[in-house]
């Protein structure tokens, strides 16, 4: 199981974004089948519609259309955070300040869930110790 993260799924919506051709590779490998499932938790689904929605490239239709796709999709799953993760959530955020509180609760999931693998363009995880960051 991988976990992917809002900065990948923000970019492959917003298609003026300089990372999209890459972040869509990614969601096309994902939609095959070639990455096994993905799992993000609803923390990475705020932040990622936030993103697309206040975006200059993105906006209200662009945020609903990605709303449905990450909710509907059967190669992705949306997971939310159990009591003891949401308080390693905050541990992480207050220990790591180049982590957003979104991205520390990334960190908290895969870290109670023995998740070593983590799509994501942030350079920010790379200073977290356990975690696997792969742009694919």
């Amino acid at each position: 199981m991988i976990v992917i993260d809002s900065v990948v799924l923000a970019a492959a919506a917003l298609r003026r974004d300089a990372r999209h051709r890459e972040a869509s590779k990614i969601i096309t490998q994902i939609s095959a089948g070639k990455l096994g499932k993905c799992i993000f938790t609803d923390y990475i689904l705020l932040e990622t519609l936030t993103l697309i929605r206040f975006s200059e490239r993105g906006g209200v239709d662009a945020s609903n259309k990605a709303y449905e796709v990450l909710t509907s999709s059967e190669r992705l799953e949306l997971v939310r955070l159990n009591g003891n993760e949401l308080k390693v959530a905050g541990e992480i955020f207050k220990k790591y300040p180049k982590l957003s509180f979104a991205d520390s609760a990334t960190v908290a999931l895969m870290q109670g869930r023995g998740i070593k693998e983590l799509i994501s363009f942030d350079q920010g995880f790379d200073g977290v110790p356990g975690i696997a960051r792969r742009e694919v």
